[in-house]
C-alpha cells in the first residue's frame, strides 16, 4: 500500500521551551527549511513561526511518508514575559532556535526577528 503524496496544508511542528540564567529558548524542528523561508514574530509573551519546507519530495513513490513538506506554522504562548532586545533566531541542521531574555516587554506589540542560518553540515 503506498502513502499519499505530500500536501501543502500547514503542519504544526513540536516545540521545546527551556530556560537558564534569565534566558528562555524555544527549539522547533523544521526539516527542509532555509532561513529565507522562515518568519519569526516575537511579542511580550507570544512567539509565532511561519516556515516553508521546499525539499523536493513530490515525485517520490513512498513506502512510508511521515516527513511533512510544505508550510509550517506554530504559535506559542510563552510561560514568562520576554523582551526583544538581544533576541536571536538561528536555523541550524533543520532546528530553529529562538533565544530571548526574560523581562518586561517594551516597544511595539511584536517584532520580526531576522533568522540566521549556520553554513555547512
Amino acid at each position: 500500500m503506498s502513502q499519499k503524496p505530500p500536501t501543502v496544508e500547514s503542519a504544526v511542528p513540536p516545540a521545546n521551551i527551556y530556560e537558564s540564567a534569565g534566558q528562555m529558548t524555544v527549539a522547533i524542528p523544521l526539516p527542509g527549511t532555509h532561513a529565507e523561508n522562515v518568519e519569526v514574530l516575537l511579542g511580550k509573551d507570544r512567539l509565532t513561526v511561519h516556515a516553508e519546507a521546499r525539499y523536493p519530495q513530490e515525485q517520490q513513490h513512498y513506502l512510508q511518508h511521515e516527513w511533512h513538506v510544505g508550510t509550517f506554522q506554530r504559535e506559542l504562548r510563552l510561560p514568562r514575559s520576554v523582551h526583544a532586545e538581544g533576541a536571536k533566531a538561528l536555523l541550524s541542521h533543520g532546528v530553529l532556535t529562538i533565544s530571548m531574555h526574560e523581562g518586561d516587554w517594551t516597544g511595539p506589540a511584536e517584532v520580526h526577528l531576522p533568522v540566521a542560518e549556520t553554513a555547512g553540515h
